[in-house]
C-alpha cells in the first residue's frame, strides 16, 4: 500500500453516530465532524446525512485543500460487500438496511471515487499503517466495544474469505451453556464480553433481584437501559453480581484469545474498542497469562497481545490505507 500524497475524505458510519474527517497521507486528521445516525428514518436518510457531513468537512478545510482530495474511504458495520460498495445487512443501524448501495451514491454526490469496507477491516488497516501493528505481516485485530468484532491480516493483506465476510470473531462460541447472543446463537464471545452483552446479563440480574445496585442503576437509566459502563462501575464499587459478570467476561476473552493463537499463530493480536480501552490490563493481562499457560508452545511464546494505538480515530485514519489498497487493485479476500 503506497498512499497518495494528497489528503482523503473519511467517513465512519456507526449505529449511534456518523463521523467524518479530512485526513492527510500520514494519518493526521485535519478537521472532523460528527452527528447522530438517523437510522430509524431508513437508509435514504442515513446516506443523505453522510453526504451532508462530508460536505461540511470539505467546507471546513476550504477550497484549496478540498481541491486536492482524491477519494473517500467509508467504514461501516458488517457485513458489507466491498466489491459493490453495498451495506449487506448491518445490525443495529435501523430498519430497511439490506443490500443498500452506499459507496456509489456518496461518491456520485461528492464527485469522488468512494471505497467501502467493514469497519473492523478499516481499523486493522489503520493499525497496520500507523498504529500498533506496524511491521507485522500476520496479525489479528480484535475490537471489544458495544459489539465484538475483528479482522484477519495474513501476509500483509486483509483476509475476507470468498465472500469478504470472514473475521466475525464476535460469534465464536466460548461457552456451550452460555447466554443467548443477539444473533440467535448461544455462548458467543459477544454475549459475554461486549458492552451490549454485559449490559444484557446485568439487566437479567437486576430484574431477577440478584443485585440491588444494578436494579437501582437500571431504574436511573430508564428508558434507555443499562450500559456496559454501568456494570463496570458497579463492579468497581464492590457489587458481587457485577463483579461476577465482569470476571466472566475476562475469562471468556482469555479463552477466546487462546483459540485465536492456536488457530492463526499470529505475530500480534491488537485489541481495540471502547470497552477494551476502559478495561486495559484487567482484560489483556488474563489473556496473556492464559496464552502463556495453555496455548500451543510455539505460537504462544511468540505472539504479542497489545492495545490498539489509534483510539476513536481508527475508523477515520484507516481511510488512507483503504484507498491506497483499492488504488493498487487489491481487496479483502
Amino acid at each position: 500500500m503506497v498512499p497518495s500524497a494528497d489528503p482523503v475524505l473519511a467517513l465512519d458510519l456507526g449505529a449511534s453516530r456518523i463521523r467524518a474527517a479530512v485526513v492527510t497521507a500520514d494519518g493526521r486528521i485535519v478537521v472532523r465532524r460528527e452527528r447522530p445516525t438517523p437510522g430509524a428514518d431508513g437508509p435514504e436518510a442515513v446516506i443523505e446525512a453522510c453526504i451532508g457531513l462530508l460536505r461540511a468537512v470539505l467546507d471546513d478545510v476550504g477550497l484549496a485543500t478540498a481541491g486536492t482530495i482524491h477519494g473517500i474511504g467509508l467504514a461501516a458495520p458488517g457485513p458489507v460487500d466491498p466489491r459493490t460498495g453495498t451495506l449487506v445487512e448491518p445490525p443495529n443501524v435501523g430498519p430497511g438496511f439490506r443490500d443498500v448501495p452506499f459507496a456509489a451514491p456518496i461518491g456520485a454526490a461528492l464527485g469522488l471515487p468512494a471505497a467501502l469496507e467493514r469497519d473492523t477491516h478499516v481499523a486493522a488497516l489503520a493499525e497496520l499503517a500507523f498504529g500498533a501493528a506496524r511491521g507485522c505481516r500476520d496479525f489479528l485485530y480484535v475490537t471489544v466495544s458495544t459489539g465484538f468484532g475483528g479482522a484477519i491480516v495474513i501476509g500483509g493483506s486483509l483476509y475476507g474469505g470468498p465472500d469478504g465476510v470472514a473475521g466475525e470473531f464476535g460469534h465464536l462460541t466460548v461457552d456451550l451453556d452460555g447466554p443467548a447472543c443477539a444473533c440467535g446463537g448461544r455462548g458467543h464471545i459477544e454475549a459475554l464480553c461486549s458492552g451490549s452483552g454485559i449490559a444484557r446479563l446485568a439487566t437479567d440480574a437486576a430484574v431477577a433481584g440478584r443485585s440491588a445496585v444494578l436494579a437501582a442503576r437500571l431504574a436511573d437509566r430508564a428508558p434507555g437501559g443499562l450500559e456496559g459502563r454501568d456494570v463496570r462501575a458497579a463492579a468497581e464499587a464492590g457489587d458481587v453480581e457485577a463483579r461476577a459478570i465482569m470476571d466472566r467476561a475476562r475469562l471468556a476473552f482469555a479463552a477466546f484469545t487462546v483459540g485465536l493463537v492456536d488457530v492463526f499463530a499470529p505475530e500480534r493480536i491488537v485489541v481495540g474498542g471502547g470497552l477494551a480501552a476502559a478495561e486495559g490490563e484487567r482484560l489483556l493481562g488474563p489473556a496473556r497469562n492464559a496464552v502463556r499457560e495453555t496455548a500451543f508452545r510455539i505460537p504462544g511464546a511468540r505472539v504479542e497481545i497489545v492495545p490498539a494505538a489509534l483510539g476513536d480515530d481508527v475508523g477515520l485514519v484507516g481511510a488512507v490505507p483503504l484507498l491506497a489498497l483499492r488504488r493498487s487493485g487489491a481487496s479483502a479476500d
